[in-house]
């Protein structure tokens, strides 16, 4: 009990219920819709994942590590390439790169990760650099038969751009993740009846877009702090 004490000492009443209630809501409708046990898993560990890294925790990569190896299963047998190379071969290698640096640059006190933000100038050449490479991937993805192409293309492209950016600890990475998230949001409801993950996957991706979007509230606060700090 304890130790259960120390790992949520400094959350809100609110975080707490969103992760509590967020990780419910995942296991019932599984259970009511008989999805498959992998894609359960996947999503609470998912779950769980994102909530921890909008919280600045660097436990978020333990189980984003779990999260991210199921999924690339998932999107392997429903024929989303460019979803399966970003989990299996982005992913996994970068969550132990992310745990090496957060570890690094936390607050000892609170154990949050110590945050910083982009200027405006900044936000706008990242988002022209990554519509271009949308553009390019897309082209490839549909030469090799990918399904659902265009969409596959901007969850993959903006995903490696926000893991970077989450990474190295900008606040701005959760506004790519809104995006990544309205978009395997739409991707998933695309395959709804054709596989029996899919409902999970989208009530996932929706639980995803709440959190990122309180993951850039609190995230602008962290880089705050830090400033404040220097």
């Amino acid at each position: 009990m304890e130790r259960i004490k120390r790992i949520f000492a400094g959350w809100s009443k609110f975080e707490i219920t969103w992760l509590v209630l967020s990780t419910v809501i995942m296991i019932v409708l599984s259970i009511i819709w008989g999805d498959s046990t992998l894609a359960l898993i996947s999503g609470i560990t998912g779950i769980l994942g994102v909530v921890l890294a909008a919280k600045g925790k660097v436990s978020t990569y333990f189980f984003a590590t779990i999260n991210v190896a199921i999924y690339a299963f998932l999107t392997f047998n429903n024929h989303l390439y460019g979803e399966f190379m970003l989990n299996a071969f982005y992913y996994i290698p970068m969550n132990f790169v992310g745990f090496y640096l957060w570890s690094r640059h936390k607050n000892e006190e609170s154990g949050e990760v110590e945050g910083k933000s982009l200027t405006p100038r900044q936000i706008v050449i990242l988002l022209v650099a990554v519509v271009i490479v949308v553009l390019i991937y897309w082209q490839i993805l549909s030469h090799i038969g990918g399904q659902l192409a265009l969409i596959d293309a901007m969850s993959t492209v903006f995903s490696v751009v926000a893991l970077v950016m989450q990474v190295a600890r900008y606040a701005e990475q959760w506004l790519l993740w809104i995006i990544v998230n309205v978009v395997s949001v739409v991707m998933w409801a695309l395959l709804l009846g054709q596989d029996s993950s899919a409902i999970t996957m989208v009530v996932m991706w929706v639980a995803y877009l709440f959190n990122s979007a309180y993951g850039y509230y609190n995230w602008k606060k962290l880089a705050a702090k830090n400033i404040d700090n220097k």
